[in-house]
Order: C-alpha cells, then sequence, then structure tokens
C-alpha cells in the first residue's frame, strides 16, 4: 500500500491556502498561499471603460447603460479557479499528493469541479462546501482532522 501523501486546499473566489497533511503527526503544514487580487475588487474596477449607452426602445426615447453580458467579477473567479487547477495538476503530475481534500465556498468548489482533469478529480476523497479561508491554522486542523485522519475522531 503507497504512503499516502495529502493535499488540503482551503479556497474561496479569490483566495486559496495549500496545505500537505503529515500522517505521523497528525497535523498540517502550509505549503502555498494564492492571493488573486482582479477577483477582490469591484466589478466596475474591472472593465476598461464605462457602460456604452443605448437608446430606450420604448416610447420616451430615453437612454440608459448598458448591462454586460458577463460579471467581470464572475469571469476573474473563474479565472481563479482554472489557476488553482492547474496547480493541482502540476501536484499530481510530480507525484506530490495521491489524494486530496476541497474545502471551500460552494460556488468556488462547482467552479473548480468544472475546471480540473479528470486525473486530480480522482484523487479528491473528501469536499467540504464551506468558506475557511480566514481561519487559522490551530482551528482549521481541528476542523480537518476528523476529515483527514477518520480513526482519531
Amino acid at each position: 500500500m503507497p504512503k499516502r501523501k495529502v493535499w488540503v486546499v482551503v479556497a474561496d473566489g479569490a483566495h486559496a491556502r495549500l496545505f500537505k497533511a503529515e500522517g505521523a503527526s497528525y497535523t498540517i503544514e502550509p505549503l502555498r498561499e494564492e492571493v488573486y487580487d482582479p477577483a477582490r475588487r469591484k466589478g466596475l474596477d474591472l472593465v476598461a471603460d464605462r457602460p456604452g449607452r443605448t437608446f430606450d426602445r420604448s416610447h420616451d426615447q430615453g437612454r440608459h447603460a448598458m448591462e454586460p453580458d458577463t460579471d467581470p467579477k464572475r469571469v476573474e473567479k473563474e479565472r481563479f479557479a482554472r489557476h488553482l487547477a492547474e496547480i493541482l495538476e502540476e501536484g499530481r503530475n510530480a507525484g506530490a499528493y495521491n489524494e486530496l481534500v476541497l474545502v471551500a465556498a460552494p460556488r468556488t468548489l462547482g467552479d473548480l469541479r468544472e475546471v480540473m482533469s479528470e486525473r486530480v478529480r480522482e484523487l479528491v476523497r473528501h469536499e467540504i462546501h464551506k468558506d475557511l479561508t480566514s481561519l487559522p491554522l490551530p482551528e482549521l486542523e481541528a476542523q480537518l482532522k476528523p476529515v483527514i485522519w477518520p480513526h482519531l475522531a
């Protein structure tokens, strides 16, 4: 039986913390932190220009701003999910982990599922649908121990 090498990703749409779970000491060790600034900005700050103007098609002939087809903030969060998926793919290819635990806000978890490769998805052992990115390490470790090491609970 191969040695367990567990990675834990704790993320929201703009911030991710990556940990390695150590089996001998039953602790999680920080590996890397990613902060994606564009996804943290306001949607209006992400577009280059003000929205275009159009004439109203009703009888009063008023003018109003056109709505963008997609939410710029949503696009940036999806871009961040693709970036995280690339990191996970690189780690899998390097043999850095053979089990993956994903802890993320529900929308972020969905974004990650969409962009992760099948090979990475096969290594996912647990998903926790919560945003725990702001928890300090001891509290995060306490929340994750029963998931990573259920025999200790």
